[in-house]
């Protein structure tokens, strides 16, 4: 039994993508295994019930969750919860909706998610203690007769993922918590990563508005406890949780849109990817995959930048396979070539003689009769009187005379009765069956004319035999009485002589020689069924290859149907799409001489077997493209290069975000590492050998075209010579840099002043923002000097600066009022920068060259601001500005007052 190495892996899901994630990740251990690994775990948290949803994997198995494996948490007259129950009273946020019962789902509310897992904590704990306890198992690694392979662990730690979705209310609602109680449970040495799915692919359904803000909330939650500061802790199910690391070692982040452009717009997708991601988690593909995705984990989570006050805690990942199913094009042509293969097979031509059949029946049928030793029981007459009794005892001994010569010619003859099978065994090494049979019909007519004129001689002796003891009766029977004549006189009777024992020795030879003919005739008769019972194994073994002809070619699809790769993720070889062009690389020719040199008796006793030695030996991706590439023309080619292309963008990672965030690499560190899985390694089954140069070198190049692409190309071997899988993984990147974050800021900000995206009622405002906002005072001191130095202005359509980063240097409204401009510039990071470039700049000059005009214009300012402080048409956010740009002012009157222009300036006379 072979041994299968894999991670002790939990795969825990929450809520509905979850759900399908976990779903999509069994089927592939399935297809992958057979069945599901036992060091492999899967566990779902939701508050919807999901044991009827399904998938089927290729050949029809179910996939299904296990109700063991899901846990639907519900919370009836959850509406009165955060009255009653402390702990929830505790965090339940004022402006979150509440709903009577939670029976199916949280309703896109993230706080009925973590009210549901309250009023089920000591359940959830439970579970996933005991759920940690299994994965621990010894008797997992032990051999079982009911299962496919063997199973070892790597090592004894475990690998646990939550994978869920950041969008909705029940696994954006729980995925904090079950970190922390996953962290409490597991040790220091277990790793933990979370998997979780933007919102964007939700945002053109119905009913999903809150799926933006949800998803802005969680991030800004999850990046502070990513960048835990201080230990805490807090109350679950009347436990003391204890929270002292990050909730994640890593978190992965999946969107609709990856790096290369792809876009996904079915939810099935990315639980498809989510799935995926899942099962290489496991490390499947061996222990080198296993060993690089953690050397990769472990530097990019240690290699974590800071980018403008923002930690780097996200990745993300791509994984792609390409799968080499020949049978999907080739299969016609394997078909065909196999029907034409029986049809020769089965062909009459060139007709087959057995003339050494046909001499060793005539052999054994051209026997010498045996020698009989003349014991007839019958005594031969010494006297005329004993004639009766010797032809009573004659016509008494004649049957077993003839039955003594049938049972010795019978054993004469036996050894030497031919067998039809070697000489048809000899004959199938160089002709086709139907010409055996042809053939071996030619041998039974001869066989069956014989037969009957040995049944003719046998017959004749027999009836020469009854003619014999009839003369012998008549001849040597009792003399008749002697006749009186009327006038007295007695006449004598005629002299018989008597029947000695030479007289009846023709007679007893001729009844042996009937005997040996009838057993020449039996022996025919024998022979001709031995002979016509081959032929009907043979007539029946050609009418079974028919059928398996008829039944390939009625069985062959028409090219053109399944023209297109449909799953998602997997990418086919040969091409769908150019089938002809396909077979003319491998057109599946069939080699009968394997078959002929099994021999006929093979092929009778186990057809489907024999059969199967017809089938092409089993192609390698390696080899294909070899051939595809080196054989084919340039549309064939064109085709395999474009599938290379076509992976290379599929594996790409699962996000995108902004480059000039994380473009400053003094700030943090991001690379991008990819994991290419081949069958073998630098060998006749890794597609990319080196050693062939060439179209090969032109397809790694696809995956991997610079120098720092190939060296982050690692190349492990998985043995399975039918797939090439691309796994890649990217980090680190900060959350504001994501793309489309601004968007869910925006969603956030408009939808939070009537609802709550939070967890706890002290986040709604003590968390700080994803973006890198400026400290408030130096946004107002920026502000305030931007204004005195005219870079931000005042017109009539409200307050504008200069973008320099655009050649015209449009003008860039930021507001109408003071406290509405203020705010939006203290909270737009490129706004900030682009401000206080300038006033760096500016505020230079003016100190060293206006330096008095300078002060004079900050004390006129600091006067407006006082006697603004007053007016009564300005707002309380426009007089909290005043109130920001009078500080500031004093700041910069006492610093332009103590300014001396000439110090710090190295003065050294020189000649």
């Amino acid at each position: 039994m072979e041994t299968k190495k894999l991670k002790r892996t939990v795969l825990i899901g929450l809520g509905g993508t979850g759900k399908w994630a976990l779903l999509r990740a069994k089927k592939r251990f399935l297809e992958t295994f057979g069945e599901v690994p036992p060091l492999v775990r899967f566990f779902l948290i939701d508050t919807t019930t999901a044991n009827t949803d399904e998938l089927s994997t290729a050949s029809g198995q179910r996939v299904r969750l296990q109700a063991s494996e899901i846990l639907h948490i519900e919370a009836r007259g959850a509406s009165l919860l955060p009255k009653v129950h402390d702990e929830i009273r505790e965090w339940f946020p004022p402006k979150a909706d509440l709903k009577a019962n939670i029976l199916a789902g949280a309703g896109q509310i993230r706080a009925l998610g973590r009210l549901a897992l309250f009023a089920n904590a000591s359940l959830v704990y439970e579970n996933l203690r005991d759920l940690l306890a299994l994965a621990r198992d010894y008797k997992d690694e032990r051999p079982s007769g009911e299962r496919n392979y063997i199973y070892e662990p790597y090592t004894p730690h475990l690998t646990v993922a939550v994978v869920g979705s950041l969008a909705g209310g029940t696994g954006s609602g729980i995925f904090l918590d079950v970190a922390f109680l996953l962290r409490q449970l597991m040790k220091d040495e277990d790793q933990l990563f979370g998997y979780f799915l933007l919102p964007d692919i939700y945002t053109n359904r119905p009913g999903t508005q809150n799926v933006e803000a949800n998803a802005y909330g969680a991030l800004k939650e999850l990046d502070h406890f990513m960048s835990l500061r201080q230990n805490f802790s807090y109350t679950l199910g009347g436990r003391r949780i204890q929270v002292e690391k990050k909730p994640f070692d890593m978190v992965f982040l999946v969107n609709r849109q990856n790096r290369a452009g792809k876009t996904f717009n079915k939810v099935e997708d990315l639980a498809e990817l989510l799935g995926l991601g899942l099962f290489l988690l496991s490390g499947p593909m061996g222990k080198e995959q296993a060993d690089v995705f953690d050397n990769i984990a472990h530097q990019l989570n240690e290699q974590k930048g800071r980018y403008y006050g923002k930690t780097a805690h996200y990745a993300s990942f791509g994984a792609a396979e390409l799968r080499f199913e020949p049978e999907r094009v080739l299969g016609e042509a394997r078909r065909r070539a196999l029907a034409k293969a029986i049809e020769d097979l089965v062909s009459e031509n060139p007709p087959w003689e057995p003339a050494g059949f046909r001499r060793a029946i005539e052999e054994a049928l051209g026997q010498a009769v045996p020698e009989w030793d003349g014991a007839s029981g019958v005594r031969g007459a010494t006297s005329p009187e004993e004639n009766t009794r010797v032809i009573a005892e004659l016509e008494s001994n004649l049957p077993s005379i003839k039955s003594q010569a049938k049972e010795a010619a019978r054993k004469a003859w036996e050894a030497a009765l031919p067998d039809p099978w070697p000489y048809l065994e000899e004959g199938f090494r160089d002709y086709p069956l139907g010409s055996l049979i042809r053939g071996l019909e030619g041998v039974r007519e001869a066989l069956l004319q014989r037969k009957a004129a040995l049944k003719a001689e046998a017959e004749g002796k027999d009836k020469e035999l009854q003619e014999k003891v009839e003369n012998l009766r008549s001849r040597y029977g009792n003399p008749s009485p002697s006749r009186r004549f009327p006038w007295g006189a007695r006449a004598s009777a005629p002299s018989v002589p008597a029947l000695t024992q030479s007289r009846l020795a023709p007679t007893l030879d001729l009844a042996w020689e009937v005997g040996a003919a009838q057993a020449r005739a039996e022996l025919a008769r024998g022979l001709l069924a031995r002979l016509e019972e081959a032929l009907e194994r043979l007539k029946t073994l050609r009418m079974r290859l028919k059928n398996q002809a008829a039944s390939s070619t009625d069985s062959t699809r028409t090219l053109g149907e399944e023209c297109q790769d449909s799953a998602p993720f997997t990418l086919t070889l040969p091409p769908p799409y150019l089938a002809q062009e396909a077979l003319v690389v491998q057109g599946g020719q069939v080699e009968l001489s394997r078959l002929r040199a099994m021999g006929l008796r093979a092929l009778l006793e186990n057809t489907d077997q024999a059969l199967k030695v017809l089938e092409p030996h089993e192609a390698t991706l390696a080899k294909w493209l070899r051939e595809a590439l080196q054989r084919g023309d340039e549309t064939l080619k064109e085709a395999v290069k474009r599938a290379f292309r076509e992976l290379d963008q599929l594996a790409a990672p699962a996000w995108d975000y902004l480059d000039a965030w994380v473009s400053n690499p003094n700030l943090g560190y991001r690379e991008l590492v990819s994991i290419l899985g081949v069958g073998e390694r630098e060998s006749h089954l890794d597609p990319f050998s080196n050693d062939r140069g060439g179209d090969n070198e032109d397809l790694l190049n696809i995956l991997a075209g610079n120098i720092h692409e190939r060296s982050k190309l690692q190349k492990v071997a998985t043995g399975d010579h039918r797939r090439v899988l691309l796994y890649r993984i990217e980090a680190s990147v900060p959350a504001f840099a994501l793309r489309g974050i601004e968007v869910y800021r925006e969603k956030y900000e408009t939808l939070s002043k009537d609802r709550s995206f939070h967890l706890h009622r002290a986040w709604e405002e003590g968390l700080e923002d994803l973006f890198p906002l400026p400290d408030p005072k130096e946004a107002a001191r920026i502000w305030t000097w931007a204004r005195l130095l005219g870079v931000i202005r005042q017109d009539e359509g409200g307050y504008t600066y200069q973008d320099t980063r655009e050649v015209s240097g449009r003008r860039i409204l930021l507001g109408v009022t003071p406290g509405e401009a203020f705010e939006a510039f203290s909270r737009d990071f490129f706004a900030f920068k682009e401000v206080e470039g300038q006033v760096v700049k500016r505020d230079r000059a003016f100190r060293q060259e206006r330096l008095q005009e300078y002060l004079e214009k900050a004390r006129e300012a600091l006067q407006t601001r006082e006697a603004l402080q007053d007016g009564e048409s300005w707002t309380e956010k426009d007089r909290e500005v005043f109130a920001r740009e009078k500080e500031a002012l004093q700041a910069l009157v006492e610093e332009l007052s103590r300014f001396n222009p000439r110090s710090g300036q190295d003065l050294f006379p020189s000649l």
